[in-house]
């Protein structure tokens, strides 16, 4: 793993983006780690592949096209846009996301995401 903040997300979202290793994406995590996406959260040492448990019957695939990404001292934002296929073989993309990490020790200790998947009617 990296200490720099930026590099260690962007792992994370190499892992995401990977079949192989999305079931590694939870090494990118503390032990004590929240993660928040809207309408649930996860906390603990199993919170990366909770999220992928929840995550996975909503979407056949789901991407992301970076915009721009804010990085101060520990804390780094990504925001951009998501593309992809729902859950029901429908496709989506321009949905805004707003992601905040917090890396402490080199770890993601918190996730905060925000998007407009409900808005657009994606996921209720």
């Amino acid at each position: 793993m990296t200490d720099a903040p930026r590099a260690l997300v962007e792992e994370f979202f190499e892992r995401m983006a990977d079949d192989e290793r999305r079931h590694a994406v939870g090494d990118c995590f503390a032990d004590d780690a929240v993660i928040t996406l809207p309408g649930e959260r996860f906390e603990g040492p199993d919170a990366a592949d909770a999220m992928l448990e929840w995550l996975a019957p909503r979407y056949e695939r789901a991407a992301k096209d970076f915009g721009e990404w804010t990085e101060a001292g520990n804390v780094v934002v990504s925001q951009g846009t998501l593309f992809g296929v729902d859950g029901d073989g429908e496709r989506f993309e321009d949905v805004r996301y707003v992601d905040v990490y917090r890396i402490d020790d080199g770890e993601i200790t918190r996730l905060d995401i925000y998007n407009d998947l409900a808005a657009e009617g994606i996921v209720e």
